[in-house]
């Protein structure tokens, strides 16, 4: 078969019923039309950038990789940046360009060097060859939803002699880990014996391979206090009495990462993924790293101890019934000592802390949060508990702008019966005003709460707690509900807590997607974010 018709059968046998991209009149117009035999739906969107991350959500929601198909050239530089979005996200996606001739040494219209661009943002990327275009096919799946999830691209050059691809490729067999080495094993447990207050570090790849309940025993054994890295929150869950919250990276006084570095003497840390740091590792204490496979790089520049192999074997062998540690007390002080710089400011009429606790109050137990960086990113890890892994999917590598609207759109379209809540920033809104429609005509129905600052809040705060005059950071007044309905959804303006309270109530149940317009006040909010980083005035 046709490689386009290769592509589109392969999908639909691994359980995509949509596509997303910008069609082209070339090949993705080959594929678009194999996609409908197929029974897989083009959904064309706005802006490339926002396919690419639409379809890893749709694809991570499927557990398989997204596809995302794009034009050559301007069209694939345009994808690049939600590409770049999906890498630090850790989300499977195969994106397929057009793209021009294999050899030519001429300039042709939208032709560019599609291997530079996307060499450091993508885990590989091929020039297909119709001899191994099965193979290649199959290579891209397996790899990106392989360990540490994340975008592949293909290329189908302008030449590309399209003849018989062969058929349907088999996937390739799981990665298995391997068994940890004893002397490792024998170092790490030296250190645990001499520790008195160990502190945990939960990484994704504890589920990833499956690890979590050797994970829970193995912290209870040692009384460990347990820390989540962003990516990883519900691993661990959150509402357990030895974890302390959700690790950024933040050494600094008044934050968690301080108050743990005081009260802790050694750390463990399982399956953790070193792009979930802000600032390189500024724990003082020694560290055992618990690392899944070898090519993964450890968080800790140096640790003590670095045990590759299987994380559930590893944790098994470890004992800690010398190991003293920490107290309940000891943890939920800490935790109190952060909390405080979290309070709902009393001179707000509207502030970031009513829109959390009613979200959290409205949201079903088995119910998602997708959410985006802002100043209100903080408020999310500090007074919001996530007890399953995947309930919140908010951004961690990336912390960026301008992924929420994408995401939601992607994570519900894969669970359309899981109740969701979006929560974005007006900053970001702006970004991604157009896939306001894609959820009108895709029938996309939830919340989208989009707090409403007049400004691009966290810098603004940041430029304050640097001591600098604050300058170019506001924006226009905008009417995001009435954006909303133009764009054939439902838009409703807050200004207070009971009106964003009546706002998420009908949300919840209204049978298309509804923007929430969160006009919250400004100043209370700004200070709240600089608390919130251990940027406390004097």
């Amino acid at each position: 078969m046709k490689f386009a018709d290769l592509l589109m059968q392969n999908a639909a046998e691994r359980g995509l019923k949509y596509v997303f991209g910008l069609p082209g009149s070339g090949f993705p117009m080959d594929a678009m039309e194999a996609g409908r035999k197929a029974g897989v739906e083009f959904v064309h969107v706005s802006h490339e950038s926002s396919a690419a991350i639409i379809a890893a959500y749709y694809g991570a929601g499927l557990d398989t990789a997204g596809l995302a198909i794009g034009v050559k050239g301007v069209g694939a530089g345009n994808m690049a940046g939600g590409i770049a979005n999906v890498f630090f996200e850790r989300k499977p996606v195969v994106c397929v360009f057009e793209c021009g001739p294999t050899e030519s040494n001429v300039d042709l219209v939208q032709v560019a060097d599609h291997s530079a661009i996307f060499g450091s943002i993508t885990k590989s990327y091929n020039a297909l060859e119709r001899p191994t275009a099965n193979d290649t096919l199959r290579d891209a799946i397996a790899l990106a939803t392989d360990g540490r999830s994340g975008p592949v691209v293909l290329d189908f050059p302008s030449d590309f002699d399209d003849g018989d691809c062969g058929e349907l490729p088999v996937q390739s067999p799981r990665y298995v880990e391997e068994s940890p080495h004893s002397d490792s094993l024998e170092r790490a447990q030296a250190l645990i014996d001499k520790s008195n207050r160990p502190l945990v570090v939960v990484g994704a790849d504890v589920a990833t391979t499956g690890a979590t309940e050797e994970l829970m025993t193995f912290v209870e054994a040692i009384g460990a206090t347990v820390i989540s890295n962003m990516d990883a929150r519900g691993i661990f869950p959150e509402s357990h009495p030895r974890c302390a919250g959700v690790m950024v990276g933040n050494y600094i006084p008044n934050t968690l990462e301080g108050e743990l570095d005081d009260l802790c003497d050694l750390v463990v840390l399982v399956g953790a993924d070193s792009l979930m740091t802000h600032v390189p590792w500024g724990f003082n204490m020694p560290a055992i790293e618990l690392v899944s496979r070898p090519e993964y790089r450890t968080t800790v520049l140096e640790p003590e101890v670095r045990i590759d192999g299987s994380l559930s074997e590893s944790l098994k062998a470890l004992d800690g019934s010398k190991c003293k540690g920490v107290s309940i007390e000891e943890i939920d002080s800490t935790k109190q000592n952060v909390l405080k710089y979290f309070e709902r400011p009393s001179e707000a009429t509207f502030a970031i802390q009513d829109i959390v606790a009613t979200c959290r109050a409205v949201l079903p137990k088995d119910g998602v949060v997708v959410s985006e960086t802002g100043a209100f990113v903080r408020m999310l890890e500090h007074l919001w508990e996530f007890d399953r892994f995947g309930d919140f999917l908010g951004t961690s590598g990336g912390r960026t702008m301008g992924l929420m609207i994408p995401a939601a759109l992607g994570a519900k379209m894969a669970a359309p019966d899981v109740p969701m809540i979006g929560i974005g920033a007006d900053g970001s809104t702006l970004m991604r005003l157009g896939e306001l429609e894609v959820f009108a005509r895709m029938n996309v129905a939830m919340p989208l709460v989009i707090v409403n600052d007049q400004a691009l809040g966290t810098m603004k705060s940041r430029q304050v707690s640097r001591g600098m005059p604050e300058f170019g950071l506001d924006l226009s007044p905008v009417d995001f509900a009435s954006v909303a309905r133009a764009s054939g959804i439902n838009g409703v303006v807050a200004s207070t807590p009971e009106e964003f309270r009546l706002a998420l109530a009908d949300a919840m149940f209204a049978d298309v997607a509804t923007l929430i317009d969160a006009r919250i006040d400004q100043q209370p909010y700004w200070d709240n974010f600089a608390l919130s980083i251990g940027a406390i005035p004097e």
